[in-house]
């Protein structure tokens, strides 16, 4: 972890919590003791922390809480918002992706409302599945052979899940099969993207922790422009989506490996005519 990556941490975690100790600084972020104890002493430079007898506490202060602190970070659509748009595409995406899925297997599933649909699709089989949406969490609750874990971290209202530094740490002890998520756009540029810093980094560490990576996304995603970067194309293994029209791109995509699968429109049902 990069000098600038623990600091970034070790304020979020006393943003959550108002104390840390030295002993936990230095177990979190895998350092000495003696570098725990700079990194604290330059944060204190900063006005973001002061130093108490084994360890500091949080100054609330505007800007460190703007910087920090994941609940003030409101860019994007809520999670109901998401989850009325394009439902039959995000259904048929999550039908599809039922083929990556066997007995046994240990999944991750962000918080997207794609992967939601998904959720709601899996069989009762047995599987384990981390998550961070409350809604998924509800939704494997009523299959029985489905051990299902929580990432932990602070609870947004506005997107029905779990984000921070918790969430993220949990993720590192976990060997995951498969990785079901989604995004808020992708761009021509090989950018995959969030709206809001605190779900990209959340989500790159999932493609750390994974071995396969599964990218959910709806036409919608092609083309438009989002704040923060979870990574490039290149980083996945497999997208699904409902339609990509954009043969340049699946051009691109194939040159980085990417295996597109285009899921086809449901066939509409003709209507019988009753017998008299």
């Amino acid at each position: 972890m990069l000098p600038v990556e623990r600091h970034r941490f070790i304020t979020e975690v006393l943003a959550q919590r108002g104390r840390v100790l030295v002993q936990e600084v230095a177990e979190l972020c895998h350092i000495s003791l003696e570098t725990a104890r700079r990194d604290l002493a330059l944060l204190e430079k900063r006005g973001l922390l002061v130093r108490s007898h084994g360890g500091a506490v949080f100054v609330e202060h505007h800007h460190a809480e703007k910087q920090y602190v994941p609940s003030q970070i409101e860019q994007g659509e809520s999670f109901r918002d998401r989850s009325n748009q394009a439902p039959d595409s995000k259904t048929r995406i999550a039908k599809r992706a039922l083929q990556f899925i066997n007995p046994g297997d240990c999944l991750l599933l962000d918080s997207s409302s794609t992967s939601w649909f998904l959720a709601r699709q899996l069989p009762d089989i047995p599987l384990v599945v981390l998550t961070n949406s409350l809604h998924i969490i509800q939704a494997l609750a009523v299959k029985a052979n489905v051990r299902t874990i929580g990432l932990g971290g602070e609870y947004s209202a506005k997107y029905e899940d779990f984000i921070g530094v918790y969430a993220e740490q949990m993720l590192k002890e976990f060997v995951i099969n498969k990785l079901f998520f989604s995004c808020h756009s992708i761009s021509h540029d090989g950018g995959i993207r969030e709206s809001n810093e605190h779900h990209a980094r959340l989500k790159q560490q999932m493609l750390l922790s994974s071995e396969h990576k599964i990218l959910l996304a709806d036409a919608s995603k092609f083309g438009r422009s989002s704040f923060a970067r979870i990574c490039h194309y290149r980083e996945i293994d497999t997208l699904i989506t409902d339609h990509l029209d954009d043969e340049e791109f699946r051009q691109e995509l194939a040159w980085s490996n990417v295996n597109v699968i285009e899921v086809a429109p449901l066939p509409l049902q003709k209507k019988t005519k009753k017998q008299p």
